[in-house]
């Protein structure tokens, strides 16, 4: 039995949800969080991964806010996968829209560990990314929640000439090479 020659990791093309239009990258899922308060959360519209989904995703997320957030503040992106359209856990819908947190974030709890957790610098920064996190995905389907905890509101993004906040999921493919 021969060993292959090498393997890669190579990337697919990106899911990307945010407010569309202005300078941003191209949206391909819309995630409303233009101006969104702090304690609030935003569920994205849902994406199809494809009946053949990629085994793992790198999770990237860049939040800009009007205002420098509170050091040690976050905000947490969750990812709820189904293999169904119709039956969503947590209270997610699939669709663009409010998110409802519950009582003590009961329904976050029903999500599972946020995917990513992005933590604010002690600066006067409003733009916030971080390195990916890797993510397996646990259905075809794929929604997004957006829970913002950084002691201020994301910028008013309808009005900005670019668009800064997004989250972007791309997938991750390994090649074997004989």
């Amino acid at each position: 039995m021969a060993l292959p020659d090498y393997i890669q990791v190579t990337q697919g093309t990106a899911i990307i949800w945010g407010e569309s239009g202005a300078t941003g990258p191209t949206v391909t899922h819309k995630l409303s969080v233009d101006a969104l308060a702090n304690g609030a959360a935003r569920q994205g519209d849902y994406a199809d991964l494809g009946a053949n989904w990629d085994d793992e995703y790198n999770v990237y997320l860049f939040v800009e806010t009007g205002t420098a957030p509170t050091a040690g503040n976050t905000v947490e992106a969750y990812l709820v996968s189904t293999w169904d359209t119709s039956y969503w856990p947590a209270k997610v819908t699939g669709s663009d829209a409010a998110y409802t947190l519950g009582t003590l974030d009961a329904n976050l709890k029903q999500v599972g560990p946020p995917v990513v957790s992005l933590v604010a610098t002690a600066d006067a920064n409003t733009v916030l990314g971080q390195v990916p996190s890797i993510w397996r995905p646990r259905g075809r389907y794929v929604a997004p929640i957006i829970d913002n905890n950084l002691g201020q509101a994301f910028r008013d993004e309808t009005t900005a000439t670019d668009n800064g906040t997004r989250l972007i999921l791309v997938p991750r493919r390994t090649v074997i090479n004989d």
